[in-house]
């Protein structure tokens, strides 16, 4: 346990991990309240959707140019004018709630924007890690990413419904404008121990440098993979989050069940990536976490077909623990793939493919729904996750080449450690 903390005694990693948290806890609360606020004014479950369709669509349109940038410019002066120009929404948003202004329209404009502004965002976050500590213990930097996120999640719709329920919705978009202020500041303060040449390459243009990344993800069969997999998991699991309430009600558990499903859901997130932050020993760059996207997939065809409640529960639980484990040896994977130059652009690809197809997987999920059923579309989508995952692998192992003359198999054209090897990217 102490070595595995080591890394916390990083005043750069420390500095960025606390300042990016309580960010991301404000977020969580500000989405609560969004949300609340939409019902509250509209009654419609569409609407509901559309504000979330909004803060996500930017980030499939946008997330690979997010990309470009990230290499292109520096990626911490990046984040700071991201996380400062989140806070014109965020506080536009607030003031309008707190002098009973606001409107479906507005709040979908302003979603809209801060998910221009999370598209260019999200690539910088992921590929500064790199510049922040050292390659042999980017996984778990990851890791305790993972951990800050999953306890946001599952303390920050708490903290938001308390504050909604005394205050109503306005005070939780003041405090994601601190949070956001204090992510600046932390990020001001910070001193990368990597330090990375971002000049403004004026002789190349920014379309250039998107195909160069393009070119280079198309190319590295197993960065193709790992996005693959994202994909599919993003296309066909990860979208049921919005059916538990239909859940709920098929158990008849009632607001209180709900409310237990997201919870053992965050509860086995916040676990798994606890687990993964506390090993003794970093994970082997080559463990590419398809076990454990296989296991979410049929966690979720166990929770989709139970008719026990508890068993629901369990597997939930074991659901939100392989997503996390999922997620961060893919990301860790991703990192030390990819050549420093070309980080951000890999890390917009892994955006666009985790987070920009999130409309296309929620319109696919609920209009499934509404055809077969909430248990039928979930046991559909999860039973194609697991298909398509296991034939990535099949197709993986059969086409893997043989090891070199060093005993290793040659990955990428150049190593795991990001060597600029290779096919000379």
């Amino acid at each position: 346990m102490d070595s595995s903390f080591t890394l916390m005694r990083d005043d750069n990693y420390r500095m960025f991990w606390m300042g990016q948290g309580i960010s991301w806890l404000g977020s969580v609360m500000q989405s609560v309240a969004q949300g609340w606020l939409v019902w509250s004014l509209t009654k419609s479950p569409a609407q509901l959707a559309l504000a979330a369709i909004m803060l996500s669509l930017p980030v499939l349109l946008l997330s690979v140019p997010g990309g470009v940038a990230a290499d292109r410019f520096d990626k911490r002066a990046l984040l700071v004018i991201a996380q400062g120009g989140s806070l014109v929404p965020t506080l536009f948003l607030g003031v309008l709630a707190l002098r009973g202004e606001a409107s479906a329209p507005a709040i979908m404009f302003l979603a809209l924007c801060q998910g221009a502004l999370n598209a260019f965002e999200i690539p910088a976050r992921q590929a500064l890690l790199a510049e922040l500590v050292p390659r042999t213990r980017l996984g778990q930097a990851v890791a305790f990413n993972a951990v800050s996120f999953n306890a946001t999640r599952l303390f920050g719709p708490a903290a938001a419904g308390c504050i909604i329920a005394a205050f109503g919705a306005a005070p939780c978009f003041f405090l994601n404008a601190i949070s956001y202020l204090v992510g600046v500041v932390t990020l001001l303060l910070m001193r990368p121990s990597r330090q990375t040449n971002h000049p403004l390459r004026c002789q190349t243009l920014a379309v250039t440098e998107l195909r160069e990344g393009v070119q280079f993800v198309a190319a590295a069969k197993d960065v193709r993979q790992l996005l693959l997999s994202v994909l599919l998991v993003s296309l066909f699991a990860i979208p049921f989050v919005p059916l538990l309430p239909v859940f709920a009600e098929v158990f008849g558990a009632g607001p209180r069940g709900l409310g237990l499903m997201s919870a053992c859901l965050g509860s086995g997130s916040l676990l798994a990536a606890l687990a993964l932050a506390c090993r003794e020993k970093p994970l082997q760059p080559q463990s590419d976490g398809a076990g454990a996207g296989l296991l979410f997939a049929l966690a979720l065809l166990l929770f989709s077909r139970s008719a026990d409640y508890g068993l629901a529960l369990a597997a939930l639980v074991v659901a939100g623990g392989a997503i996390v484990v999922f997620l961060a040896r893919v990301n860790r994977a991703l990192q030390h793939a990819c050549p420093d130059r070309l980080r951000g652009r890999v890390m917009g690809v892994y955006t666009l493919t985790l987070l920009g197809m999130a409309p296309v997987g929620s319109a696919f999920m609920g209009g499934m729904a509404s055809r077969l059923g909430a248990s039928s579309a979930l046991t559909l989508s999860s039973a194609l996750c697991v298909a398509g995952l296991s034939l990535l692998q099949v197709r993986s192992r059969l086409s893997r080449p043989a090891p070199g003359m060093d005993g290793r198999a040659p990955v990428w054209g150049g190593t795991l450690s990001g060597n600029e090897g290779g096919r000379n990217w």
